[in-house]
């Protein structure tokens, strides 16, 4: 098998990206995703054309559009391994990273999708995760953020599954979820859906999910509707209630529950215009 990493970046992160790239390793390709938003050219071409002559391991591709779930679709459009493993291009790899994501995929020969651990630089686990093999269901892909991913790339065609637009960071209209949403997506279409114990990334510090916005809270109940339907409301509630700690100095309750029940509502109104 072939594992190919798809690294998406946006404008000039992409320097960062070729000048601390990874070392090439047997039955690794990598993929390089450059979202372009704040030129009218690729004004990086050259530097990126020379990283490239010096690493035929390497593809790359670049487009002038926005949305972090449009870049992984691009990328999904030209992957060629057999195993697609998603990062950021702020993410640290582990050692043997790569060979225990392929390993992974040889020890559950029927997964379709594996996620994994994640720690931060000072070796604390990203969140709290299970310490055994188990088989995702709807609640615990919850728990799963883009960079702990890997699918087989022809079950994904297959199922004619995509990263959905409408959702994640410069998405139109919700910002977050749309890692969650990929995984229920894949759940629906029957596929086998993994948690494998094993560290994989490293994130650096982010405090960015302690920000509940008005409209992160929004586009919360929203990517509840889409994923849980009828449940969404009652999802919202439990949610909120669980999460208040992280909340309460942003939003009170009452707010919170307003706000993501309108993302409900705005979801629902605007379902058929989105998906047909």
């Amino acid at each position: 098998m072939i594992l190919e990493v798809i690294i998406t970046t946006m404008n000039d992160s992409i320097l960062r990206v070729i000048d601390n790239f990874f070392p090439a390793e047997d039955n690794v390709i990598f993929l390089i995703s450059h979202q372009i938003t704040k030129y009218e050219k690729n004004v990086f071409e050259d530097r990126i054309n020379e990283f490239l002559n010096l690493r035929p391991d390497v593809s790359y591709i670049h487009f002038f559009e926005k949305g972090l779930s449009r870049n992984r679709n691009r990328s999904m459009e030209k992957s060629q391994g057999d195993i697609c493993l998603v990062t950021d291009d702020d993410i640290v790899f582990k050692p043997k990273a790569f060979s225990n994501v392929l390993k992974s995929f040889e020890r559950l020969p029927e997964s379709d999708v594996i996620t994994y651990k994640a720690e931060f630089p000072d070796g604390k686990k990203y969140k709290r995760y299970k310490s055994e093999i188990s088989k995702h269901t709807k609640r615990s892909s919850m728990r799963v953020s883009s960079f702990e991913i890997a699918y087989k790339r022809e079950s994904i065609n297959k199922a004619n599954l995509r990263w959905d637009e409408h959702f994640g960071l410069g998405g139109n209209p919700y910002t977050n979820h749309m890692e969650n949403i990929f995984l229920v997506d894949a759940l629906d279409a029957n596929l086998q859906c993994y948690f494998y114990p094993k560290t994989v990334v490293i994130h650096p510090f982010d405090n960015s999910g302690f920000n509940y916005s008005d409209h992160l809270v929004f586009s919360k109940g929203a990517a509840f509707k889409k994923m849980f339907g009828c449940k969404a409301f009652i999802i919202n509630i439990i949610f909120a209630f669980k999460k208040w700690s992280f909340y309460k100095k942003q939003q009170s309750f009452a707010s919170y529950i307003k706000h993501s029940n309108t993302g409900i509502k705005h979801f629902k109104k605007h379902r058929k215009e989105f998906y047909d």
